[in-house]
């Protein structure tokens, strides 16, 4: 029920998802008669509802999602919690869904706060980002658990081996940055089976000497959205060259829409909420069908690739050397 669309563009994206994964069963959770007007009265073996008679919309406080134990929000985290599904697409108010995950599905043991893991295009192919805004006030064992979960979910998404992490900071020499840097550079350097390569700037993202960047969630939330609003305008630009140059050329402008893509939230669908004992992903707001169909098609890779048990394992192999 979450986002601008719902529930028509989830009910259409979660039935695109089913014809494309033959083996996915979709849980519809919300207002069931909204729902069921969506699905025009056809039954569908591998679409199931559960009603849920309220939504915490988009303008509401994260707690809500907590406090409302009706709400849409709140029922699909039981069900991961109760282990009934094996994940959670939610779109809309992030806030509430980091909220409803925390408090209910709760974090993997060892895990203090979850971040939010996107992948960004480099050089090389992605560079994974955490925290890109669940937790704005982060200590050292935040980024810390940040870089141990994002550095597993790369190599199970994305096929690294051993990713290069590195710690977002405003120099590259070892020293720079706050406390709060430094202290987590010495947590994450005291890991021997983590690649960890130091600090690293914003360029270090996309020119593929990183596969893995951790940051406070409000540093990764800005470099997001300006990544995005930058893809934007090169894709705007590019498709108005394109047309001057080769008019309707039908070649260049599927290049150009490839290239778009790879910022593309649609294309990802949704980006990972790491450090909770479930699978929970986060779609845009302004998710329409196809982008919810790519969030679950995602959310199930994830689930096959066995991320949720390695990380769980990474965390409580670490639990030893790390410190608040």
């Amino acid at each position: 029920m979450g986002g601008d669309h719902a529930p028509r563009e989830t009910v259409r994206g979660a039935l695109e998802a089913i014809a494309q994964d033959t083996d996915l069963a979709v849980v519809l959770v919300g207002q069931q008669d909204a729902i069921e007007r969506e699905l025009g009265g056809v039954h569908h073996e591998r679409i199931e509802i559960v009603h849920a008679a309220t939504v915490v919309a988009g303008g509401d406080a994260a707690t809500d999602a907590v406090h409302k134990t009706d709400s849409s929000i709140y029922r699909a985290a039981q069900l991961v919690r109760s282990r009934a599904c094996d994940g959670l697409v939610a779109a809309g108010n992030t806030g509430a869904a980091v909220a409803a995950a925390t408090v209910v599905i709760k974090l993997i043991p060892g895990v203090r706060r979850p971040g939010i893991a996107v992948g960004l295009p480099s050089a090389h192919g992605h560079a994974v980002m955490c925290d890109a805004g669940a937790n704005l006030h982060c200590k050292p064992i935040h980024l810390f658990h940040y870089g141990i979960l994002a550095a597993e979910y790369s190599r199970r998404m994305f096929g690294v081996k051993s990713p290069r992490v590195g710690l977002m900071n405003i120099g590259s020499e070892e020293g720079k940055g706050t406390a709060l840097l430094q202290e987590t550079g010495a947590l994450l350097a005291g890991v021997k089976h983590l690649n960890f390569i130091g600090n690293v700037e914003g360029n270090n993202i996309f020119n593929g000497s990183c596969d893995v960047v951790v940051c406070e969630g409000f540093v990764g939330n800005v470099i997001l959205k300006a990544s995005e609003g930058l893809n934007e305008m090169i894709f705007g630009r590019l498709s108005q060259l394109a047309r001057d140059i080769f008019g309707s050329d039908a070649q260049a402008a599927e290049g150009i829409r490839r290239f778009h893509g790879a910022l593309d939230y649609e294309e990802h669908g949704g980006a990972p909420l790491l450090g909770i004992d479930g699978l929970v992903l986060i779609a845009h707001g302004r998710s329409k069908a196809r982008p919810i169909k790519n969030a679950l098609l995602q959310a199930t890779r994830l689930h096959r690739s066995g991320a949720l048990a390695a990380m769980t394992a990474d965390i409580a192999a670490t639990q030893d050397g790390a410190h608040a």
